[in-house]
């Protein structure tokens, strides 16, 4: 059903009174509705590929609750697909942020994208078809903690080298930064399949970079990485033992960014946080949008879990997977080793899926979990798990935190002090290894590690931090001389 002029203006003045006053209008000054088909609704007027954005993602609903009251006959409109033609009218207001500036189109009619008109190259089909569902950024499971970086890939995808660039990822090993890069490469070819563009792991873009060099063909490397339209990097880290691979990428960013094509980046920790990066290559990425991916809460994990038993055809339970999740800790690469080894017993043995049979089947992991619950007693048996648990109660008290808020990611001045005062305190009056120390606050080997530095920095600087770590160990010196030999008192290193 084509609609006139009229019907559009009807359906405008309906989203209009339907928005709050203090909602942003500015992306329905010029809203047309066009078309309404059995199977679609077709939208113009968009003025900009951003409003396009924002009313996929605020809006939608909305406008298919207006056009099932303006249009009974023809809903329900929740089950027909919209299509946004950009376009606009000549000279329209502009009430958007510099950097999402997009060039203007004159016309005083609606234009329509233009559609890619290349025939895809065998390179490009056999990229397409190569790319497996799990790809997609709709099969990444977003939850509490990875909502915004979910939100931000997709806004990548909308509008390449317009809404973040460069778009940092970082979060710990298994939490899905590589699912959302391929998502992002799939879906940009999927979008626009003439577009050239390089996913690549940090490691090999060295490799490379070293090959090249020592050939001299620097000019064939940098055509490579440099001369296209995304460029996506996995494993940041690895570049760190080359400073001058570094200096490389800096200079590949700058050029991408010339020409506006999208950078996406992915590493286990904020480009902030990072020791050895260059100065430059630190400043180039944190001019971007850098998210924190996070770990997946339980819930999110057990729908991780039940999502990828339908995709492989393995008959979970969803008491099965919640058993599972609280009984086995870890990334998602465990549970996809969790979900191989149950769907063996399955297929292979044709066994019932049962909590039983997971005890089982799964008991090196069962155990493992068991003696790690509770690492503080690994090491130094009960009176480990009696003083990890007085320091930690105490570094409560002592900074005003929650548990919760200990074993957070919040980088605020209490909390990092906090953080860093538990990891000195547990690592000076327990026998703990670091690793163990870590599963305390849940953070790496690594992290505890450089964290440790970080305290004895902030120890020359900060006389009042120093005074509190020299009070509480004093204290904790006088509460066990009763029960311990003095000479076999323990000395302090600051």
């Amino acid at each position: 059903m084509e609609l006139n002029q009229e019907q559009s203006m009807e359906f405008k003045e309906c989203v209009k009174r339907s928005l709050s006053p203090q909602a942003n209008q500015a992306w329905l000054n010029s809203l047309q509705l066009l078309k309404i088909t059995p199977s679609k609704v077709i939208v113009g007027g968009v003025a900009h590929k951003v409003y396009r954005y924002e009313i996929k993602t605020n809006h939608e609903p909305l406008l298919k609750k207006v056009l099932d009251e303006l249009y009974p006959e023809k809903a329900p409109f929740s089950e027909k697909k919209f299509e946004y033609k950009i376009g606009g009218i000549a000279n329209p207001k502009k009430v958007i942020q510099p950097e999402f500036e997009l060039k203007e189109i004159p016309s005083t009619e609606i234009v329509e994208e233009t559609l890619p008109k290349k025939i895809k190259s065998p390179k490009q089909i056999e990229a397409t078809i190569s790319a497996h569902s799990t790809c997609l950024l709709d099969s990444f499971i977003p939850g509490k903690r990875n909502l915004l970086a979910s939100r931000a890939c997709r806004a990548v995808v909308d509008m390449p080298g317009v809404a973040f660039n460069p778009f940092i990822i970082y979060g710990e090993s298994g939490a899905g930064k590589t699912h959302l890069l391929e998502g992002i490469n799939h879906e940009l070819l999927q979008c626009k399949p003439e577009n050239k563009t390089v996913q690549v792991a940090a490691e090999d873009f060295l490799n490379d970079f070293i090959v090249h060099l020592r050939l001299n063909k620097m000019k064939e490397f940098r055509d490579r990485y440099r001369k296209v339209d995304a460029f996506l990097l996995d494993d940041l880290q690895a570049l760190l033992p080359s400073s001058k691979c570094q200096t490389e990428l800096l200079h590949t960013i700058n050029a991408l960014r010339k020409k506006k094509s999208q950078i996406v980046i992915a590493c286990e920790q904020a480009p902030t946080q990072i020791e050895g990066l260059t100065s430059g290559l630190r400043g180039r990425l944190e001019s971007g949008l850098t998210v924190d991916i996070g770990i997946p809460d339980d819930q999110t994990r057990i729908a991780i879990l039940e999502s990828k038993a339908v995709e492989r055809g393995i008959p979970l339970s969803n008491e099965l997977a919640h058993f599972i999740v609280q009984h086995i800790k870890g990334g998602i690469g465990r549970m996809e080793g969790v979900l191989m080894r149950l769907g063996v017993h399955a297929s292979l043995l044709n066994e019932e899926l049962t909590i039983d049979l997971a005890k089982y089947a799964l008991k090196d992991w069962f155990d493992e979990s068991t003696n790690n619950s509770n690492p503080a007693q690994s090491s130094g048996g009960v009176f480990a798990d009696e003083t990890a648990n007085k320091i930690l109660q105490r570094v409560y008290v002592m900074f005003q935190i929650t548990e919760e808020g200990l074993l957070s990611y919040r980088r605020d001045r209490k909390h990092s002090k906090a953080r860093q005062a538990a990891v000195f305190l547990l690592k000076q009056l327990t026998s703990l290894s670091l690793s163990e120390i870590g599963k305390i606050v849940g953070r790496n080997h690594s992290t505890i590690h450089a964290t440790l530095k970080k305290v004895g920095q902030r120890m020359s600087s900060d006389d009042f931090f120093l005074k509190q770590m020299q009070t509480f160990l004093l204290e904790f010196e006088e509460k066990t001389d009763s029960a311990t030999n003095p000479a076999q008192k323990r000395s302090y290193r600051f």
